[in-house]
C-alpha cells in the first residue's frame, strides 16, 4: 500500500516506519525539516517536506495514498490555546483528507477522548475526533494511548532536589502508561486493516498505582527515600506554572484532575485493549540518564 505519514522521525513514527518497510509498504513520511530528508530517505521511505499549517501540502502529500496516518504535533503559537490550537489541524486535515480522496485515515489521539472539557488538554482530542468524524466516505481508526512514560522525564528535577513525586490524585490511583513501541504497534496493525465503519484502539503497556511507580523510580534511579506526594489543584498548576506557559499549564493540571474520575478509563476497560511488551523497567535507561542530566 502507499502510505503517507505525518510524525517526522519522532518517537512513534521511529518504530512505525520501519516496520512498514519490512511489510513491503511505500511510504511517504512527512517532515518540516529539509535536514531531515536525508535520515529518512535512509529508512527506505520517501520525505516530502513541508508544513502542517499548509493545507494544500497537506492535500498534496495525502494525494494518491491508500491510507494516511495523522496526529496532534507540533507547538501551538504563543499564546494559542491548545484546544483551538487541535481544532484548527483537524479542520485543516479534514479539508485535506476530503480534497485527496482518502478514505482510509488512522489518527493518534488519546485516552480521554471519549470525554469532555473537565479532562483539560485531553478535550483537544475529542473536538479533533469530532470534526474528522464530518469528513464524508471515510474510515477512521483512532488510536488512543495512554500516558507516555517518557513524560515522566519531566518530574526528574522534583524526585532528584525533593526526593518526591508531585500529583494532584492520590496514590492509590491506578493509571495507565505506554512506550512508544507499543503505540507503533497498535498504530501499524491499524493500517494494514480496513474497518466498516469507524473504530477506536487503546494502546497501554502497564498499569501502576502511585505506589508502584514510586517503588520502580526510587530503586531505578537510586532514591530509596522517593515519596508520592499528594497536593491540591492549586499547588500543583503553581508547579507546572513553573516550567509550562500559563494555559498549558491549566490544562495540564485539569487533565491530571481527570485521573480522579472512578470512570476516566472507563473506555478504555471497555475496549479490552492487550498489554503491549514495554515496561516501566525497560525505559528506566533513559529517565536515568535525564534524571543524571539536573543539576
Amino acid at each position: 500500500m502507499k502510505l503517507t505519514l505525518v510524525g517526522s522521525l519522532g518517537h512513534i513514527n521511529s518504530f512505525t516506519i520501519p516496520a512498514l518497510v519490512a511489510q513491503g509498504h511505500d511510504v511517504t513520511v512527512i517532515t518540516s525539516s529539509e535536514a531531515r530528508v536525508p535520515e529518512i530517505e535512509q529508512l527506505g521511505v520517501h520525505a516530502q517536506v513541508g508544513s502542517i499549517e499548509d493545507t494544500a501540502f497537506l492535500t498534496d502529500a495525502f494525494t494518491g495514498a491508500d491510507a494516511v496516518y495523522i496526529m496532534l504535533t507540533g507547538r501551538p503559537a504563543m499564546g494559542q490555546d491548545i484546544v483551538e490550537a487541535g481544532r484548527a489541524l483537524a479542520e485543516r486535515y479534514r479539508i485535506a483528507i476530503v480534497a485527496a480522496d482518502v478514505h482510509r485515515v488512522v489518527d493518534l489521539s488519546s485516552v480521554g477522548a471519549d470525554q469532555g472539557p473537565e479532562v483539560g488538554s485531553l478535550y483537544t482530542y475529542h473536538i479533533m475526533e469530532n470534526i474528522l468524524r464530518a469528513a464524508p466516505d471515510v474510515t477512521y481508526t483512532f488510536v488512543r494511548p495512554v500516558g507516555f512514560f517518557a513524560n515522566l522525564a519531566g518530574d526528574m528535577a522534583t524526585i532528584k532536589h525533593d526526593h518526591k513525586l508531585y500529583r494532584n490524585f492520590p496514590a492509590t490511583i491506578c493509571t495507565g502508561w505506554v512506550a512508544p513501541q507499543d503505540i507503533a504497534k497498535v498504530v501499524v496493525e491499524a493500517l494494514n486493516t480496513t474497518p466498516t465503519q469507524n473504530d477506536v484502539r487503546y494502546a497501554i503497556s502497564q498499569w501502576l498505582t502511585g505506589y508502584d511507580l514510586v517503588a520502580e523510580l526510587a530503586a531505578g534511579l537510586g532514591i530509596p527515600d522517593l515519596t508520592w506526594q499528594t497536593v491540591t489543584d492549586d499547588e500543583r498548576l503553581a508547579q507546572l506554572k513553573k516550567v509550562l506557559p500559563p494555559a498549558f499549564a491549566l490544562s495540564m493540571m485539569k487533565s491530571a484532575q481527570g485521573q480522579r474520575k472512578p470512570d476516566f478509563y472507563a473506555d478504555l476497560q471497555a475496549h479490552r485493549p492487550q498489554l503491549g511488551m514495554q515496561r516501566l523497567k525497560d525505559v528506566m535507561p533513559q529517565l536515568k540518564a535525564a534524571f543524571d542530566q539536573v543539576q
